[in-house]
């Protein structure tokens, strides 16, 4: 389990949709890529750190159990520090249903 950032007030944060802005107030911007999917990998080591006894059948569950509650993927667009407490700014990008 990677670099993670863990902030409130943000609704249904595991569902904002890829393009959206995170402008922090420090100067730094993060782009959101997609959600965070589950996988075993990440399983194994929740399901150690749970102290689950069969570490292998929690890795297995991870991935139904978790899909859309991992959160997000999102790049740099503005490099920077972060500090604890630090205020963001959510910025949508304009939404659209695809039609063939």
């Amino acid at each position: 389990i990677g670099a993670n950032l863990v902030f409130g007030g943000v609704p249904r944060l595991s569902m904002l949709p890829a393009g959206t802005m995170l402008f922090f107030a420090g100067g730094v911007t993060l782009k959101v890529d997609g959600q965070n999917a589950p996988c075993r990998l990440a399983g194994r080591s929740v399901a150690a750190k749970a102290g689950m006894d069969d570490v292998e059948a929690g890795a297995l569950l991870f991935p139904k159990h978790g899909r859309r509650r991992r959160g997000l993927v999102a790049w740099v667009e503005k490099p920077g520090r972060i500090a604890r407490g630090e205020q963001v700014s959510v910025r949508i990008p304009e939404q659209w249903i695809y039609r063939a």
